[in-house]
């Protein structure tokens, strides 16, 4: 797993910064991708280009963006399905900032369904923060879900939304 964080922002992370990041996600600071570009308008082509075929958490400020107009403190749904070509393994996991709108998460999740046929996919919903975890290999999800479900024990069923859960 890699870690594609988007630092936003006119100050560039120290490097004690950038291992404080990395060991709160209980990885190596070599594991932190980009970490000397700050992600903008200008760099954000560039920036999820040259990630390699590693499985990456996405670390945008808020989120997926609620439209196609990305502001820079989201990931697009564009910029999603170009980490995930047709012919990948590739896990995603995508930080999520609670949405004001009740069925944010669902809303996304449902675009997102839609916009990356041939996906797997669920979300982690905490109330405050969620997880959106994505693959075009569908058992590695389903095994990622399997074992959520039992970590998470009986608050599972609050906690996860699925595509089953998604709106039409």
């Amino acid at each position: 797993m890699r870690i594609v964080p988007m630092f936003t922002g006119n100050n560039q992370w120290s490097e004690e910064q950038i291992e404080a990041y990395a060991r709160l996600l209980r990885l190596n600071p070599g594991d932190v991708l980009n970490k000397a570009t700050p992600f903008s308008g200008k760099t954000r082509h560039d920036y999820f280009s040259e990630l390699g075929e590693d499985d990456l958490f996405l670390d945008p400020d808020t989120g997926i963006a609620p439209d196609e107009k990305a502001e820079t403190q989201h990931i697009s749904f564009s910029e999603i399905a170009g980490l995930l070509p047709e012919a990948t393994s590739r896990m995603l996991l995508i930080y999520q900032h609670a949405s004001r709108n009740k069925n944010g998460l669902r809303e996304k999740l449902t675009r997102l369904s839609k916009c990356l046929g041939g996906s797997e996919l669920f979300a982690y919903d905490s109330g405050s923060v969620g997880m959106v975890v994505i693959s075009r290999d569908r058992d590695r999800v389903r095994q990622t879900l399997v074992r959520l479900k039992c970590w998470l024990g009986p608050v599972a069923s609050a906690r996860i939304v699925e595509p089953s859960d998604l709106m039409d």
